[in-house]
């Protein structure tokens, strides 16, 4: 949405005599007019693209604003009414970012609660794969995560915390970035956390190797977190 595009540099005017008489005679009198329509067109095209990017953003800032009164809602705990007020939110048309931001605020609501079927459905309507809103979208793969693992069900546990980390996890723990200050930052605060629940999904699941590797991965890359002092627990345990 960078709209700080540089308009091409005017070349300087041809002076050639025989150039301007053809422009002048040949050229304009039989294409000048579709030329000029042209023009007006492209004109045209570029004046309703900044017409429709300034409404749009007006407009998710009014619905933004329309949000605002679940976050109120929750500010004061006033759980229930703002899961009501969700609930209709939800159910009408809105941008699809403040469709995430609400469809992700109401699953946080049923987890709370222990409704983790409803949960599911909710963190299941956010964009997954949005990178460039990427709280809101790790926020749903990780809830998904807590629901699955909730119902024991580590299998799609495992699953999406394996999508977490590969799409929000940029970290390598390589030494030699550390030192020349060049360490990429993950897109998501919480990847060392979903590496431990990954970690614990797989030893649920009995697969001691994957346990292993990413427990490993896990002590390498985020070593300061307290994930990787459990990490390393129970690596000492594993023969």
């Amino acid at each position: 949405m960078n709209l700080n595009k540089q308009p091409p540099t005017e070349q300087p005017q041809n002076q050639d005599s025989g150039l301007v008489d053809w422009f002048l005679v040949d050229f304009w009198p039989r294409f000048g007019k579709q030329t000029l329509y042209a023009v007006m067109a492209v004109v045209v095209v570029i004046l309703g693209g900044v017409w429709f990017n300034n409404d749009r953003l007006s407009s998710q800032a009014k619905e933004n604003k329309a949000l605002g009164q679940a976050y109120i809602y929750l500010g004061e705990e006033k759980t229930d009414s703002a899961e009501a007020f969700l609930l209709n939110f939800v159910h009408a048309s809105h941008a699809k970012l403040i469709q995430d931001k609400a469809n992700l605020m109401l699953g946080q609501i049923h987890y709370n609660k222990g409704r983790y079927d409803e949960a599911v459905k909710e963190f299941g309507q956010v964009d997954l794969t949005n990178t460039k809103q990427s709280l809101i979208g790790s926020g749903a793969l990780h809830g998904l995560a807590a629901c699955y693992i909730q119902k024991k069900d580590y299998a799609h546990a495992a699953e999406n915390l394996e999508k977490f980390v590969s799409k929000f996890g940029l970290r390598t723990g390589k030494p030699s970035e550390k030192v020349e200050g060049k360490e990429v930052a993950d897109l998501s605060p919480s990847v060392a956390n979903a590496l431990w629940k990954l970690t614990l999904c797989y030893r649920e699941l009995k697969n001691a190797d994957k346990v292993k590797v990413t427990a490993e991965k896990l002590v390498t890359i985020y070593p300061e977190s307290k994930e990787a002092f459990d990490a390393t627990r129970l690596l000492a345990q594993i023969p």
